[in-house]
């Protein structure tokens, strides 16, 4: 019998225009071609009066969903993975798999390709929407604070890793706050990821895949928040290189972005591009 909060979402699903999406799912047991129809999130977002647009202009960066299946199953999604203009993705609730309805309801389906299909949750019951508020002003430092879900939280001083230790990213082309063209950047600087990994990430043995229910909340100096869902950056998922950046085309970064900041490259526009950062915190969403 499926879940009545399924069957409420559903109704809430077939009023909305679908979408149609093939892409390649892989599981730690393979991979297979599959074809997908159903509504985007973001028009679900607006139809549940989450966001008041498509474009989500104000709240991209401090957005997330918590999606959570009729089994228990629970992943985070941001807000920016969602939006048109600002992703590439085509983030969907599909209803139906290789043309034929599902039994389950509905199935939130991220694109992710190479990466393991883990958000791609079957049996949909719930979808939560939630932002955070600025936070109080700090001054830059190139120490930022490590805190949250992990066992060697405190200062972590940019200004004395090694150039062997940062990576380059170049961002995508895309468009600025005021709709300004803004082309390719190449900044250098350390994975969030790996930040936090040697930070030692906490994790519930008894939880499924416990850090796609996780998000990172980046600070910057002014108090804004920018959130990353854990699946945006956990290697065997999509895997995506945001790092904190300290250079920018191999030189310094200025005062009006550093000493260190948040760059998500495969962001259209740089909403999450937290500038002097000042604290990156691993919780729970």
């Amino acid at each position: 019998m499926m879940d009545p909060r399924t069957e409420s979402l559903l109704q809430t699903l077939r009023a909305l225009p679908a979408e149609t999406l093939s892409l390649t799912m892989r599981s730690v047991r393979g991979q297979a071609e599959r074809t997908f129809t159903g509504p985007l999130l973001a028009d679900y977002a607006v139809a549940a009066g989450f966001i008041r647009e498509r474009t989500a202009d104000g709240a991209i960066s401090d957005g997330y969903f918590v999606v959570t299946a009729a089994d228990g199953m629970r992943v985070t999604v941001s807000l920016a993975e969602v939006v048109p203009g600002t992703s590439t993705k085509q983030v969907i609730l599909a209803t139906t798999q290789d043309g034929s309805a599902l039994d389950v309801g509905a199935r939130l389906v991220l694109p992710e390709f190479p990466g393991l299909a883990g958000r791609s949750v079957l049996g949909v019951a719930s979808i939560e929407f939630h932002h955070f508020e600025r936070s109080t002003r700090a001054e830059p430092t190139s120490a930022i604070t490590l805190a949250g879900l992990l066992d060697r939280s405190g200062a972590c001083d940019l200004a004395a890793l090694g150039a062997d230790a940062l990576v380059e990213v170049e961002t995508a082309a895309g468009t600025g706050h005021q709709g300004e063209p803004l082309p390719p950047r190449r900044y250098a600087g350390v994975p969030v990821y790996r930040l936090l990994d040697e930070a030692g990430i906490q994790l519930d043995p008894a939880v499924h895949e416990d850090f796609l229910q996780n998000i990172v909340v980046a600070t910057g100096a002014d108090g804004q928040s920018s959130v990353i869902a854990g699946g945006e950056i956990e290697p065997r998922f999509m895997n995506g290189t945001a790092i904190v950046a300290v250079l920018r085309d191999g030189k310094p970064l200025g005062p009006d972005e550093g000493p260190a900041r948040l760059v998500v490259p495969w962001d259209l526009k740089p909403g999450r591009w937290a500038r002097n950062l000042v604290r990156l915190e691993l919780r729970r969403a």
